[in-house]
Parts: C-alpha cells; sequence; structure tokens
C-alpha cells in the first residue's frame, strides 16, 4: 500500500483473501484519516494561540501512519506465510518461523499503537482549543482513532498470543505489555469523547 492507492484498489485488496493488506493496515488508514480529519479542525483554528502545532504535528502522525500500515501489510503477510506448513520441516522449525514473523508482526502493531497514540493526544487537545462550530468533526475524529486505537491493541495481543503458543511470550510482553495497557485506556477514553461531543 501506498499513499497513491485508490481507496477502492485498497477496499478491494483489503477483501482478498490474503494477510497483505490486512486487520493492521486498515488500523493504520483509519488512524490516518482522524489525523486528517483533525488537521482540518486545526486549521479552523489557527486564530486559537493554544492551537499552534497541531496541524504540524498532525501531518507528521499522518504520513506516519500510512507508512506503518504498509510496514504491518508487510509483516501480516510474512506472518501468514510462516503460519503455512512447508514440506520436509520438523515441528520445530515452524515454531521458530513462527516466532519470527509473529515478532516482527508485533513490531509493527506497537508502531501503529505509538502513532495513534500521538493522534489521540491531538485530538483530545482539539476538543480543548478547537472551534467549538467543528465539536461534530472532532467527535468523527475521536471515533476513528479510537478504531486505530483498538485495532493495533488487538494485534498486538493477537502476536503475543501467538508467540506463546509456539514460543517464549515472555520477552515480548514485558517490551509491549505497558503499550498494551495505554492502548485500551486511549481507546475508552477516545470512545467516551466520541459519546460526549456527539450527544445532542
Amino acid at each position: 500500500m501506498s499513499s497513491r492507492v485508490a481507496l477502492g484498489d485498497l477496499l478491494d485488496a483489503l477483501a482478498q483473501d490474503q494477510g497483505d493488506p490486512g486487520g493492521g493496515t486498515a488500523s493504520g488508514v483509519v488512524t490516518a484519516v482522524a489525523a486528517a480529519l483533525a488537521q482540518m479542525v486545526s486549521r479552523y483554528s489557527a486564530a486559537e494561540p493554544a492551537a499552534t502545532g497541531i496541524d504540524r504535528r498532525l501531518a507528521r502522525l499522518r504520513h506516519a501512519a500510512v507508512a506503518a500500515a504498509d510496514d504491518d501489510g508487510r509483516a501480516s503477510g510474512a506472518l501468514g506465510a510462516a503460519l503455512r506448513p512447508a514440506q520436509d520441516e520438523g515441528p520445530g522449525d515452524r515454531d521458530r518461523r513462527i516466532v519470527d514473523a509473529a515478532t516482527r508482526a508485533i513490531e509493527t502493531s506497537a508502531a501503529l499503537g505509538d502513532i495513534a497514540l500521538g493522534v489521540w493526544t491531538e485530538v483530545r487537545l482539539l476538543a480543548d482549543v478547537g472551534n467549538h462550530h467543528l465539536m461534530s468533526d472532532v467527535a468523527v475524529a475521536s471515533d476513528a482513532v479510537a478504531a486505530g486505537l483498538g485495532g493495533a491493541a488487538t494485534n498486538l495481543r493477537g502476536g503475543l498470543a501467538l508467540i506463546d503458543a509456539h514460543g517464549d511470550a515472555r520477552p515480548a510482553e514485558a517490551m509491549h505489555g505497558d503499550l498494551l495497557g495505554r492502548l485500551i485506556t486511549a481507546r475508552r477514553e477516545a470512545r467516551a469523547l466520541a459519546d460526549r461531543l456527539g450527544e445532542p
């Protein structure tokens, strides 16, 4: 996937029975959508001094989300290949292949999660300092980034479970367990903000 892929082509690719692109790519795309929508709100809020810098930070996060979604698609495809049994291969060999591929997939999920947390920080700030006429757009951005946060958390948790089934997940859990908790908390907060701002 790249930033120049047409939306229809991306959706067609997601609908295929293959891992590249997959759920992580979708999570990155909705995170980028949240960032872009929040950028629009920030540009309408330029008269507010506290909004200075939000547009620039969101632009960086949006491009990072697209790049990370692309990385995740490749990692997902490699994981799918590792899960397929190979001829003349012992169980231990396959376990090692799966653990290696799942470890890489976890890294891309973590990268997407960090980006989504950054977008959430900016969306939350816009809820306080953004143009009050555009709070419905902030609500939509909040819902979108909640989906990105949730997708990253789900894929991270799934990768850890896969490693645990085929090897020792404790090093990866020690490295990413805190991030997983922060993603889940942020998703809950983003959903709550969307609900609050979207109330009539």
